[in-house]
């Protein structure tokens, strides 16, 4: 019985108009957005063997020891799941400029195209979360209230067939019709993406796109399952597909996209600029402190202008201890801030997740290493190499010190000569940058409470359905 249900589902789907739009919907969108990231990734891979070999000759470049202290450019790797999901990072690959002292700047977007931003990236998450979802409604919203009112319904039960087996077969041909157009377009899309040389998935990426299928199918039977349980409470197919518009409104755009300004309101934290005024605000302090310092010391001394400061040992130590404690006042204030903005995230993070298509979008995001996880590890990684090329800077300015130091004792200036030695230094042994993407294992770690909410609203969203369908009127 449960097989002649489905099949009858199933035709009925296949032989709809909505069947053959949601086919040329799916290839169209899918070869079309292949077509255009593999396409973004081949220009990003280029300009990224580009900038690795400019800003590895740039730095060898420099002659002068003191020169280090400006600090090194790292690119952003590249990441090859980006063919299909576009992810939080502003582009593919960028030149970060790192300093000692975790001092990381990140460019500035402010020369791209304006128009950009106003439209998503059409990638993987935004064809599934968005476009199908569409579609999921589309194959649900008269799976129920069209047969009841063309009496298909009446005369199915008619036949003594169990409401449970009939709701179950009914809701296994709709959603067999709608994920095969979806499936057949995605697999066209991995084909055209890997006949890109430049696209060269590992293992990790391999797992991590059947994955995204998994996760997109999950997310599409919540949809669906959503769509069903609303054609169960209606009487009229128009009236189902006005409440499901309504509630993918709410619920599909506006709840995820509402939750991070309730937290903001709720929970404010201050903007990024406000934070660098109050660091800058406490530099020009310590820099006019400082001044204030030195001047104190020549009138206590007699001493003139031309007179160096350094070769006081006490005044020395007076300046490097306020230097430190005004360094550690700054390290509190970002470390305030990054709490608070932490804490916002992961607020922001439980509110939308009253909507499926963040726990969807997140686990998808982490799945494919480009979400909020990974681009922490990427911060955190250029911070360990900060502090390597601070390292690396202080080993070789140390010498110089050294010397300064050894002339300072014997009251003897340093010469042209010594100065020299210090400006034509060889910086070939410079530690490199090197960054690996998440493992598959490390990325299924993060996603295990999305998808656990996913099921949730599949469960609940078919239960509803099915206690509806029990006591449905089909008169």
């Amino acid at each position: 019985m449960l097989f002649h249900i489905v099949r009858k589902e199933l035709l009925d789907q296949l032989l709809s108009l909505r069947f053959a739009i949601a086919c040329v919907v799916c290839l169209v969108v899918f070869v079309l957005s292949s077509l255009v990231l593999a396409r973004d990734y081949r220009e990003a891979m280029s300009t990224y063997n580009m900038n690795q070999v400019i800003h590895r000759n740039e730095l060898l470049q420099r002659t002068e020891v003191w020169s280090l202290y400006q600090g090194v450019k790292v690119n952003r790797p590249l990441n090859t799941m980006n063919v299909l999901v576009r992810g939080i990072a502003g582009d593919l690959t960028e030149s970060i400029q790192v300093r000692q002292d975790n001092h990381l700047d990140f460019p500035e977007t402010y020369e791209q195209n304006p128009v950009l931003p106003l439209f998503p990236s059409v990638d993987f998450v935004f064809i599934v979360g968005i476009i199908l979802s569409l579609l999921a409604l589309a194959f649900a919203y008269d799976g129920v209230s069209g047969e009841r009112e063309s009496g298909v319904l009446k005369l199915m039960l008619s036949y003594s067939a169990p409401r449970d087996l009939v709701l179950l077969g009914k809701w296994l041909g709709g959603y067999l019709a709608l994920i095969a157009p979806f499936t057949a377009a995605f697999v066209i899309a991995l084909l055209i993406a890997a006949l890109f040389p430049e696209v060269q998935p590992t293992l990790d990426n391999s797992l991590a796109i059947a994955g995204l299928l998994i996760l997109a199918l999950l997310y599409l039977a919540a949809i669906y399952s959503l769509g069903v349980l609303v054609s169960c409470r209606t009487s009229l197919p128009s009236t189902s597909i006005t409440v499901l518009l309504l509630i993918w409104v709410a619920f599909i755009l506006a709840a995820p996209n509402m939750a991070p300004y309730i937290t903001s309101q709720l929970f404010p934290a201050p903007s990024r600029e406000s934070i660098d005024r109050e660091k800058m605000e406490l530099q020009r302090e310590r820099y006019s402190r400082f001044q204030e310092m030195v001047e104190e010391w020549k009138e206590e001394k007699g001493l003139g202008d031309e007179d160096n400061w350094y070769a006081d040992d006490d005044l020395r130590a007076r300046s490097d201890a306020y230097r430190e404690e005004v360094e550690a006042e700054m390290q509190k204030v970002e470390d305030d801030y990054l709490v608070r903005i932490q804490s916002q995230t992961r607020l922001s993070g439980i509110v939308a997740r009253v909507s499926p298509l963040t726990s969807f979008n997140l686990a998808a995001y982490d799945m494919a290493a480009a979400g909020i996880a990974q681009e922490t590890a990427f911060v955190e990684a250029l911070k360990a190499y900060s502090q390597s090329w601070e390292e690396y800077t202080e080993e070789k300015n140390r010498a110089f010190r050294e010397l300064m130091e050894k002339q300072r004792s014997a009251g003897v200036s340093p010469t042209p000569e010594m100065w020299e030695q210090f400006r034509h230094a060889d910086f070939a042994d410079y530690p490199r940058f090197s960054f690996d993407h998440m493992p598959f294992n490390q990325r299924l770690s993060l996603i295990y409470t999305d998808v656990g909410l996913l099921v949730v609203w599949n469960v609940l969203f078919f239960m509803g359905a099915y206690l509806s369908f029990l006591n449905y009127d089909v008169q």
